[in-house]
């Protein structure tokens, strides 16, 4: 006989899996300290990488200006100047990119303690309709 209830509980299992399941399962694989690192790490490249294209684009933009600095001998000031605006956008980016990997490795975990206790309960459901079925071998 099935047991409905156990049943129910395991659809809500493969929808959880297949939907919000796939991004937050693979984050609980990891500590919370690596996880956030891990994408930090990438955050600091993609930064950079943004960063460069900024600048890329304010370089075409402001040519004549940049020729005005380049001519003038004004280089340190200028790479000093490019450095500092380098260092706060990427710790900006850092910080918003900690608080949003923290809050997600969060909510990962409080969804994924939530899948496996609905796991615990169809494994003693399951546990349960075992115990009240008699042996099939004693007919």
């Amino acid at each position: 006989m099935l047991n409905e209830e156990r049943i129910r509980l395991m659809t809500k299992m493969v929808c959880y899996e297949e939907g919000e399941g796939k991004e937050y399962i693979p984050v609980k694989q990891y500590y919370r300290r690596d996880y956030v690192g891990v994408e930090m790490l990438k955050t600091f490249i993609t930064s950079t990488i943004a960063f460069g294209i900024l600048c890329l684009c304010w370089t075409l933009y402001e040519m004549e200006h940049i020729a005005d600095i380049l001519g003038g001998g004004d280089l340190l000031s200028f790479g000093i100047s490019v450095l500092v605006k380098y260092a706060v956008f990427t710790v900006m980016y850092q910080v918003i990119a900690f608080l949003v990997y923290n809050h997600r490795y969060t909510k990962a975990t409080a969804s994924v303690r939530k899948y496996y206790s609905t796991l615990k309960k169809v494994q003693k459901l399951r546990e349960k309709e075992e115990r009240t079925q008699p042996s099939e071998g004693l007919k």
